[in-house]
């Protein structure tokens, strides 16, 4: 007999919540050792594991550190990932459109079949 699962409807999740110059507020206070990480995270209203994770790295200032973009790093580089958005609308203008298939077969910019 298969069991039931009341299943909600996904819901956004709650990312970066929190304001960043409390963020680098708090980094400070906890790099200065005014503070631990659980009083700070409380007195500044943010994430303490956020926190952790960003008052680890001592090379980076407070400021940069709390401006971190989320997700994963850029493989690509920003003129490359240009570079192949123009190929592929170029491609796409001369109806030559690249599919999932294209990509599958590792078709790389600039490459002739």
């Amino acid at each position: 007999m298969p069991r039931r699962t009341n299943r909600r409807p996904s819901s956004p999740k709650k990312r970066k919540q929190y304001n960043e110059q409390d963020m680098a507020r708090a980094i400070k206070a906890v790099r200065e050792k005014t503070m631990g990480y659980l009083k700070a995270a409380r007195s500044f209203n943010v994430p303490r594991t956020t926190l952790f994770r960003l008052s680890r790295d001592g090379t980076v200032t407070p400021e940069s550190a709390a401006v971190t973009k989320l997700g994963r790093k850029c493989i690509l580089g920003s003129k490359l990932e240009k570079e192949l958005v123009e190929y592929i609308l170029a491609m796409e203008s001369k109806f030559y459109g690249l599919t999932s298939q294209d990509m599958a077969h590792g078709l790389s910019v600039g490459s002739k079949k």
